[in-house]
């Protein structure tokens, strides 16, 4: 393929964070043809100065977050962890974050933290005339003390058959649409 790929338009994502799709096919907003990479994608993300993620979860993908350019603090709470952890990672270093692991990024620098996203499978994320279709993340409204109170069980977090079941959906109304 005699292409050369550059970072795409920017977007912000439900967990307030900035999106910069770059290796997707299974992203609406790549531009990536379908049938490109169905076992990884990579983007590029930045957290804002001073700025904290939503508390999200992705039940069905494996994400490696390596940190391009400023220093970040990752909140994390496996899914077989009794409690949440934080991890410092700088420029070079990155952190694994399983299926199932809850997930929250903290930049408390006044410098943006420039973040490569390498997920397996590919992540879905589908939009349609600027509504969310679906999402491989779970974005939660709920604080770490919440969660813990609710014996980690929000209730936006359905069973992982739904959960597969709608990811499928949106692979086919993708897959559908790009043909």
């Amino acid at each position: 393929m005699k292409r050369i790929f550059s970072v795409g338009k920017g977007l912000q994502v439900p967990d307030a964070t900035k999106v910069f799709p770059l290796f997707n096919c299974l992203d609406s907003t790549s531009g990536l043809p379908g049938d490109l990479l169905n076992d990884f994608s990579l983007a590029l993300g930045e957290i804002e100065p001073h700025h904290q993620s939503k508390i999200h979860i992705m039940p069905l993908v494996a994400q490696v977050t390596f940190v391009l350019g400023g220093h970040l603090e990752v909140w994390m709470k496996d899914l077989d962890g009794t409690g949440p952890y934080s991890l410092q990672i700088t420029a070079g270093q990155a952190v694994l974050t399983r299926p199932g692991t809850f997930l929250q990024f903290r930049n408390h620098t006044h410098d943006p933290c420039r973040v490569l996203y390498i997920v397996s499978p590919a992540y879905v994320f589908l939009m349609e005339e600027g509504k969310l279709i679906y999402d491989d993340s779970a974005v939660l409204e709920e604080g770490w003390e919440e969660l813990e109170k609710i014996n980690w069980k929000p209730a936006k977090l359905r069973s992982l058959d739904l959960i597969r079941k709608d990811r499928q959906a949106a692979k086919e109304r993708f897959f559908g649409r790009a043909t």
